[in-house]
């Protein structure tokens, strides 16, 4: 057995248990039916090169036509609870049969492919963007729930598949190199499934998937901002504001429209567009803005200052530093750090 057998086989044995682990654990159903698919994927290679099939029997190039499909159901289920794989989604799979029955010669799968792809990164950024606007809507903790790792996903699968595509033009010159080439890129497509995996199982456990009522709430309170001189809604934002002040709501890390709703009053529907329009934000800037508000008065307390800024911000109700001065700096312009040392400055010159 050669080296890129071996690590074929290795690259299939570890993407079966990675499917069985995502799928038992149900953590993420269409990360499991794409790491099965890599592992199908391998062995078909593996026992065409074993067999020595001729070019009519080989389906291997059927696979390529299942990543897009299973890069997009994988997403659309990290942003919305309820988009479970259906049985519908196997028409998704029809271009792929295709290639099977009828064994186009290559490239004609692939350039058959290629505006299928297209089209999927677009209804996967699309998804993306929904996720990242309505979670900021429905919840203040959104930067816990952040989908940008996925892109970032993305981005190494495109530098791999760059990779893998000078290997195979340099083949013919350095042919001592290409099943090593070709072993490293199996290896980072590996890694890859397994660290997507470990982001969704933290995604998941952070309930990140918008649910219907979340979708419904996020649209409301969005569309909400176009109308800021509802009496109605000002009513109701001064009325809500006034709780979350009064009882410090904004110091829970995972405050959610649905906490306001319940200690206010009302659905979470109607708090998101009394927030959006009584403070043209969405509801994540506003919560963060008391929040850093609530550290500017902290840290001008001559009695707390033997805390440090990192206390005075999770007191606040951060969930995490970078959070925090992220946050921080785009509202008042300066690093949280520098704020803190002029606090300290002031006082020790009052004192």
């Amino acid at each position: 057995m050669t080296l890129i057998d071996s690590v074929q086989l290795l690259a299939a044995y570890h993407a079966t248990l990675l499917a069985v682990f995502l799928v038992v654990r149900r953590i993420s159903p269409s990360l499991g039916l794409l790491s099965l698919v890599f592992a199908a994927h391998m062995l078909a290679n593996l026992i065409t090169g074993q067999a020595g099939l001729p070019q009519s029997a080989d389906i291997t190039s059927a696979f390529g036509l299942l990543y897009g499909p299973g890069l997009w159901l994988f997403v659309r289920g990290l942003c919305y609870r309820e988009a479970r794989p259906g049985w519908r989604d196997l028409l998704h799979a029809i271009p792929a049969l295709l290639v099977v029955v009828f064994r186009p010669a290559d490239p004609m799968p692939q350039l058959a492919g290629l505006p299928l792809l297209v089209g999927y990164l677009v209804a996967i950024a699309f998804a993306l963007r929904e996720h990242q606007r309505l979670t900021g809507e429905i919840r203040a903790d959104d930067d816990r729930v952040h989908l940008r790792w996925v892109r970032h996903a993305f981005y190494a699968f495109v530098l791999i598949a760059a990779f893998d595509i000078a290997r195979s033009a340099l083949a013919a010159r350095l042919p001592t190199l290409d099943d090593t080439g070709l072993a490293l890129v199996l290896v980072a497509v590996t890694s890859l499934l397994s660290a997507m995996a470990w982001r969704t199982r933290d995604h998941v456990r952070a309930r990140g998937a918008l649910s219907p009522r979340g979708l419904e709430a996020g649209r409301a309170g969005a569309a909400s901002r176009s109308a800021p001189d509802d009496a109605d809604m000002l009513d109701d934002f001064a009325r809500i504001d006034g709780i979350v002040r009064e009882r410090e709501l904004w110091r829970e890390p995972r405050l959610s429209l649905a906490d306001i709703a319940r200690e206010a009053g009302g659905t979470s529907r109607d708090v998101s567009r009394a927030v959006n329009a009584g403070s043209g934000r969405s509801f994540s800037a506003y919560v963060n803005g008391l929040r850093v508000d609530a550290v500017d008065t902290m840290m001008a307390d001559p009695g707390r200052a033997d805390e440090t800024l990192l206390t005075l911000a999770f007191e606040a109700g951060f969930n995490s530093k970078s959070a925090f001065n992220r946050l921080y700096r785009e509202l008042r312009g300066e690093t949280p750090s520098r704020a803190f040392d002029r606090a300290q400055t002031r006082r020790a010159r009052s004192g």
